[in-house]
């Protein structure tokens, strides 16, 4: 497939991952900061630094839109996450952890469709496997919690 035949599907696959990436309910809870119990800081610290990986691949990720002449189109958060605003830490650990194995198996999808573009597909791969160590973090740490 050549170049110009294949950018405007690269660049709809890498928006949607783009939306998936910072569109996150981590990032949501990193944003309204839920109400938490003392001594949740390990929550908060994994919340963060999944946060802050989200950001960094967002970025990564909308350098390689611009790199096959698309616009970054992040879109909103999703409605139903405005429902969660007045519930504690605890709940949004366990919708997280929720949310982040369908944000897997939507980026595993991703990066399928992403075969024709070995650069893009690698990095679709490496975020799935950094979101795959997030999410085992947040189960532990919700297993600890007993929630």
């Amino acid at each position: 497939m050549n170049k110009t035949l294949e950018s405007p599907m690269v660049v709809s696959v890498l928006n949607r991952l783009l939306q998936t990436l910072c569109r996150s309910l981590a990032l949501y809870a990193e944003e309204i900061k839920p109400w938490s119990l003392a001594g949740r800081e390990p929550v908060w610290t994994a919340i963060g630094r999944l946060a802050a990986d989200s950001r960094m691949y967002s970025q990564r990720v909308a350098d390689a839109i611009v790199e096959h002449r698309g616009q970054p189109t992040p879109g909103p958060y999703p409605l139903e996450f405005a429902a969660f605003n007045d519930l504690g830490l605890e709940f949004f650990l366990r919708e997280i952890i929720v949310h982040l194995k369908r944000d897997q198996t939507v980026i595993g999808e991703y990066a399928a469709e992403l075969t024709p573009t070995p650069a893009v597909r690698s990095l679709a791969e490496e975020t799935y496997g950094n979101l795959r160590g997030h999410l085992e973090l947040l189960k532990t740490i919700a297993a600890e919690l007993n929630l």
